[in-house]
């Protein structure tokens, strides 16, 4: 298991086997493949961020910036965060407003229902889509991982074809969704670890 720090290495000595095959899981998500690994990096930091796990946040920004990532560039796959998060949450929103309060057919509900805010969401949408400091291709696949992360459909297919787009292959898309899985079962290692340690080791 390469590059695994020690909080998480709780479960090897009580399922060695089933921890040597998540470890190869491990492996295959960042040693393998078309994507580079500093691409990775920013998505795991990305994705790390929305599953609210710390150890896990901290450590691929250390790795991103090991890799050459700017402060710059992992800052604005935060905000990317920001952004889908945000947006997902403006998408759900688009039914109940309907149901409940009436004209919210179209997607831009909240810019025709508000005086600014909604406006202000655009222009920072807007501004993130058009000065991000990375590259249109991994600002696509950061925004994929986080879609899916949010359980967003509409986002995800949005930025899989914008990812597309800006030539993305297939294989590095799927890269980059296998990275938001592996951070989903990471961070379930680390937060159940300290449960472990209280309620079942000796």
């Amino acid at each position: 298991m390469a590059e695994i720090k020690i909080k998480q290495r709780w479960f090897e000595a009580q399922v060695p086997d089933m921890a040597e095959l998540w470890g190869n899981f491990y492996d295959s998500v960042y040693e393998t493949g078309e994507l580079d690994r500093k691409s990775k990096e920013l998505i795991a930091a990305a994705v790390s961020t929305v599953n609210r796990c710390p150890y896990c946040t901290k450590g691929h920004i250390k790795k991103a910036k090991e890799l050459g990532a700017s402060e710059e560039e992992i800052s604005e796959a935060f905000m990317i965060t920001a952004l889908i998060s945000s947006g997902t949450e403006l998408h759900w929103m688009l039914d109940d407003y309907e149901d409940l309060l009436g004209n919210g057919q179209s997607d831009r509900w909240f810019e025709e229902n508000t005086e600014n805010t909604g406006d202000e969401w655009r222009t920072f949408h807007d501004a993130l889509q058009d000065e991000s400091a990375l590259d249109d291709k991994t600002m696509e696949l950061v925004a994929i991982a986080v879609a899916e992360t949010r359980r967003c459909r509409h986002c995800t297919i949005a930025h899989i074809e914008g990812a597309q787009e800006a030539g993305a292959s297939k294989n590095e898309i799927t890269e980059a969704l296998m990275v938001a899985a592996l951070i989903a079962s990471g961070t379930q290692l680390m937060w159940m670890k300290d449960d472990y340690e209280e309620l079942l080791a000796e």
